[in-house]
């Protein structure tokens, strides 16, 4: 579900909210941003702008629930990171890597035997740079396997999240070329989770976002009651709608490829 685009994006106009600092080029930043929400509609969309590592200025456009008129904050509106997650993935696994916890050029069934044999040595090296042959939703066959769950969101364990896709061919040799993918983001996550012997959303927090205060940053859960979490709107019949609590994809499956909020 494209609910958020690029830095934040949900899917019409006013109320804004500003933080009060001095940037110049702030004009021009929103003159842009303006147009393009009354172009899209977008319904609510944060922005921040960030210069030499210094948060300059930020503001809030639309509604993070536009039926209860509760206005975007850039400060507590939660979006979903979507694909954004990816680089989160990328860091913890380098960073196991240069612990030495991880080789980077292992076979990644050494970590996660769970996968399936594609009759090719897959690495965690392919799956950092999509190279790792893994099909991603229509670019090839998605083979999902068909399992009975004990637990009523089973998917949180990212090893039993790969039942999504582990049967699927592959789409190329691995390391041979490039081609996208959010599962291939899935396997890596399940090989950081073996190699640093720990849950892959504890890593994710012990090693990243609490030493960069991120202290809202945390897997995107529906079952979870997330406060100020933006509401998903789409556009149907040329209008744009609020989306359906039972319409909102569960994206646990997908924690290292797509499955953050913050």
């Amino acid at each position: 579900m494209k609910r958020f685009l690029a830095l934040l994006l949900i899917l019409v106009t006013t109320p804004a909210i500003a933080q009060d600092r001095p940037y110049p080029r702030a004009d021009r930043v929103d003159a842009v941003v303006c147009a393009e929400v009354a172009r899209q509609e977008i319904v609510g969309l944060a922005v921040v702008v960030i210069d030499d590592g210094e948060i300059v200025w930020t503001k809030g456009y639309g509604f993070a629930d536009r039926e209860q008129a509760v206005p975007v904050d850039p400060a507590v509106t939660q979006f979903r990171w979507a694909s954004i997650s990816k680089p989160v993935t990328a860091v913890a696994a380098l960073q196991l890597a240069e612990k030495g916890l991880l080789d980077l050029d292992a076979d990644v069934r050494t970590y996660v035997p769970e996968f399936p044999d594609k009759g090719a040595k897959i690495t965690a090296r392919d799956l950092l740079r999509h190279q790792g042959g893994i099909v991603h939703y229509e670019n090839g066959a998605v083979v999902r396997a068909e399992e009975q769950y004990s637990t009523p969101h089973p998917f949180a364990d990212v090893v039993v999240a790969l039942d999504r896709f582990k049967d699927s061919p592959l789409v190329h040799q691995p390391g041979t070329r490039y081609a996208y993918s959010t599962h291939g983001y899935m396997l890596l996550s399940a090989v950081v989770e073996r190699a640093g012997k720990q849950r892959f959303a504890d890593q994710v927090r012990a090693r990243i976002a609490e030493p960069l205060g991120m202290a809202d940053f945390r897997p995107d859960y529906q079952w979870e009651d997330i406060p100020n979490r933006a509401i998903g709107y789409r556009r149907q019949d040329g209008v744009i709608r609020r989306r359906p609590d039972d319409e909102v994809e569960d994206v646990s499956w997908k924690l290292g490829g797509g499955g953050f909020t913050s």
